[in-house]
């Protein structure tokens, strides 16, 4: 009930790029993602199956169906549609070879990687944000200082890989407001292969 086509997206374009998301009215919790290529479904599967989220396990397999065909859509729990094409998005982020390159590729963590945030970001930022979502607060943060005059970057630490497998869904591309202009940050996030953020 907590997840939607946007946060199907936030996980599953971590190992491709998402073309379409549909959830099964005839099947409570289950959802259908077509990827733009063979190898993006491989990656989604060997990393994402058997984890868990929200205290269930994730049974991520290839579908018999060749793609998702829209049908009738219905309203999910949080009011939002049950089918989202994504084809257009500029979240996806394997759209170019070299996009694709910069892709860190890993196993779901207890700590993520985050980047594209506002210069001035700071921990309390995380937890507001955290809060107003409903999802668990990192048990630390660390913004790396500069690398890059744009924008900011660094890490987050739950204790658990749920919890920030949880949080990557809710929190991955949220619009963090820009204090110095009309156009927000897109938050981007990915498993890093740090053992903590401290």
């Amino acid at each position: 009930s907590k997840m939607n086509c946007d946060r199907v997206f936030n996980v599953f374009c971590l190992y491709g790029n998402v073309e379409k998301v549909k959830f099964m009215k005839s099947k409570p919790g289950a959802a259908m993602v077509e990827m733009a290529d063979g190898y993006a479904v491989d990656r989604a599967i060997t990393h994402l199956n058997n984890n868990f989220m929200f205290d269930q396990k994730l049974n991520v397999c290839v579908s018999k169906q060749q793609a998702i065909m829209p049908g009738q859509s219905y309203g999910l729990e949080d009011g939002s549609c049950s089918y989202k094409d994504f084809s257009g998005s500029r979240n996806n982020r394997f759209s170019t070879p070299e996009q694709a390159a910069k892709n860190r590729i890993q196993h779901p963590s207890n700590v993520l990687h985050f980047f594209n945030a506002p210069l001035e970001v700071t921990e309390d930022n995380f937890y507001e944000i955290c809060d107003e979502l409903g999802v668990k607060r990192p048990a630390s943060v660390k913004v790396f200082s500069g690398k890059s005059e744009r924008s900011s970057s660094g890490l987050l630490e739950w204790e658990t890989k749920g919890d920030a497998l949880e949080t990557l869904a809710f929190l991955n591309h949220y619009q963090m407001k820009n204090p110095n202009g009309p156009y927000p940050y897109t938050l981007k996030l990915c498993f890093s292969t740090a053992q903590h953020a401290s």
